[in-house]
């Protein structure tokens, strides 16, 4: 687990820039605190910060080079499969220095070219320089756990873990203003966007080259709903527990100490359970808060206790939140607001004291309909005139006003609130209205006209909930879901594994029937059923809940400081450009009189992005 940056220079002034690789580099040490090296040649330059996980002696330094000197390698991941690998290259004469998979991953590459990307199991991000040809290879994993990120401009390119260190070099900082408006709306900037007009995320399961200075890429694999597979319901529950138990077997392989984030929920008490039958001593973590309504650190100690792992509890406080709310906001190398990625980070840096890697049950519910909007829309479809009517009326009694996420009532609220907008709406346009934590309106309000734009679904076709799984698995999960983790762990040098999304899982799940993963009653259904003999039924069974933290109660009493700061006064927001201060003198109202409704979502979006635009834009 690392931070890579590569440079392509285009010509005299680009090779400038080789000058900035070394800060660029300590710009990610967090990624990789370990060891942090760079190698420069005519046209091309590599730097690397390196977390040891694989053979964590000095042969697994990187940038890595091969015996002839004539390939080189900056890689940030794990290949599950690289021992299988790694004998096939032997067969082939290749003699190892070494017993990382960074070494397996730069023989293969010599030897297939991009057309390796087809034989890696695992996450990674890359890129490999050929210097007789003089060409680049670059590309990021099917489900997109590893970033990267290219800027291009006249004179160089730039391939980044991550886009803070982009800020190390002489760029062009123009805003995407499609990027903006997706963040506003859904607090995440999906692939190929980033905030930079000049800079782009290659997407989930992309191979690309640069060769002469201009940069080529494709995809290599894409994310879509297989042919139905011919097995009985229970056939397919064995399988998936199979599958789910080789896969959690190959992500222990570690030469450094692991456990596994434990929330209490069904996705990593599976994930916890498999491992504790390999691992004697193993080390469960996780997070709660001191507010009953989020606070669910009961149901993690419940599975701690029937597995038997040694765990750790760390409740997080308002206290905490103040604390570390300017280090969480300084660890942001683009404009993200998902709340819970507060949570994660506090998760991460406590885990990090006793840990080196963490196993983690993200994607489950990408892939077997686990969100409450799987169910809302399989019940949409089947919504009657009457229930319709009804659910109208209850919205208006309801106000909207007092929507939240603090209280069951609150909550209840939201989601009556939900329904109503959305059974207004054709299947397609429903599901993204559900992603939404914005609305177009509120959006509309606070943005100067000239950066408003309409954001374009093209590409993500829904027209049941099947589908919607695909768009969750090819939109939010890598960049929302697997964002998060990967921003908060990695500025807690923690690496995260996610055995869900091993690809023969996920091509397993998506070839099953939707009756297989859900129906009226139950929400991921064959995956609990594969685990009931491994967890209580009251874990399994109990009502979904999401990762939260409590936003509007902590904000609340923060909110005036923030507010009177600098980057909301009206000076600050007419110089920047970007906002109609009167749109947002009306949130500054609304936040002092801590009446914020589903405002709220809109209001911590612009506390990160007026955060972020200080520290890297002014």
């Amino acid at each position: 687990m690392c931070g890579i940056i590569g440079i392509w220079a285009k010509n005299k002034e680009g090779e400038k820039s080789f000058d900035q690789l070394v800060a660029a580099v300590s710009s990610m040490r967090h990624r990789g605190p370990d060891v942090q090296s760079s190698k420069r040649h005519a046209n091309v330059a590599l730097g690397h910060a390196r977390l040891s996980i694989i053979d964590t002696s000095s042969h697994g330094n990187q940038p890595m080079v091969d015996d002839t000197g004539k390939y080189e390698l900056i890689f940030n991941g794990e290949i599950y499969n690289y021992q299988e690998l790694k004998l096939e290259l032997i067969d082939k004469g290749v003699e190892f220095q070494s017993n990382s998979d960074t070494e397996v991953l730069l023989y293969l590459l010599i030897k297939e070219g991009k057309n390796a990307v087809h034989r890696l199991n695992g996450f990674f991000s890359f890129v490999f320089y050929n210097l007789e040809r003089n060409e680049v290879i670059f590309a990021r994993d099917s489900m997109g756990i590893k970033p990267l990120i290219l800027y291009e401009d006249g004179d160089k390119i730039i391939l980044c873990s991550e886009l803070s260190s982009l800020f190390q070099f002489e760029i062009d900082k123009s805003i995407d203003a499609a990027a903006l408006n997706h963040y506003l709306g859904l607090t995440f900037i999906p692939a190929d966007h980033t905030i930079l007009e000049q800079a782009f995320k290659i997407a989930p399961g992309e191979v690309g080259t640069i060769i002469d200075g201009s940069v080529s890429i494709k995809k290599y694999s894409n994310l879509q709903r297989n042919p139905y597979i011919k097995l009985t319901y229970p056939d397919a529950v064995s399988e998936l527990k199979s599958l789910v138990e080789l896969s959690v077997r190959k992500r222990l392989v570690s030469d450094v100490s692991l456990g596994c984030f434990l929330s209490g929920g069904v996705d990593s008490s599976i994930i916890s359970a498999v491992a504790k039958k390999s691992i004697s001593d193993l080390e469960t973590f996780s997070i709660g808060f001191d507010h009953p309504h989020f606070d669910e650190t009961s149901y993690s100690r419940m599975v701690a206790d029937h597995i038997g792992s040694k765990h750790h509890e760390f409740i997080l406080s308002k206290a905490d939140f103040e604390d570390e709310f300017e280090n969480f906001l300084d660890c942001i190398d683009e404009p993200f607001a998902d709340s819970s990625a507060f949570a994660s980070y506090f998760l991460a840096k406590k885990t990090r004291n006793h840990v080196t890697v963490a196993l983690s049950g993200d994607g489950a519910d990408e892939l077997f309909a686990g969100y409450n909007k799987h169910r809302a829309l399989l019940r949409s479809t089947k919504t009657s005139k009457r229930d319709k009517v009804l659910i109208n009326l209850a919205s208006k009694v309801l106000k909207p006003s007092e929507v939240s996420r603090s209280s069951s009532f609150g909550d209840f609220n939201r989601k009556i609130q939900k329904m109503n907008s959305g059974l207004k709406l054709d299947i397609e346009s429903r599901y993204w209205h559900w992603c939404h934590f914005t609305s177009i309106e509120d959006v509309v309000n606070v943005l100067k006209s000239e950066h408003y734009r309409e954001i374009n679904w093209e590409g993500y076709e829904v027209r049941d909930v099947s589908d919607s799984l695909i768009a969750d698995q090819q939109y939010v999960l890598p960049n929302d879901m697997l964002k998060k983790v990967d921003l908060t762990s990695m500025a807690n040098s923690l690496e995260v594994r996610t055995p869900f999304l091993d690809r023969s899982i996920v091509d397993f799940a998506n070839s099953l029937p939707l009756d297989f993963k859900l129906d009226n009653k139950t929400s991921k259904k064959i995956l609990k059923h594969a685990f009931e003999d491994d967890l209580p039924e009251e874990i399994l069974y109990r009502k979904k809940r999401g990762f939260e933290i409590p936003i509007q109660l902590w904000l609340g009493d923060k909110i005036e400081s923030m507010l009177n700061s600098e980057i909301f006064s009206e000076e600050f927001i007419e110089e920047q450009g970007i906002f109609k201060y009167d749109g947002i003198a009306d949130l500054i109202k609304i936040g002092r009189s801590k009446k914020f409704g589903d405002k709220i979502y809109l209001l911590w979006s612009l506390i990160v992005f007026q955060s972020w635009w200080k520290k890297y834009m002014v």
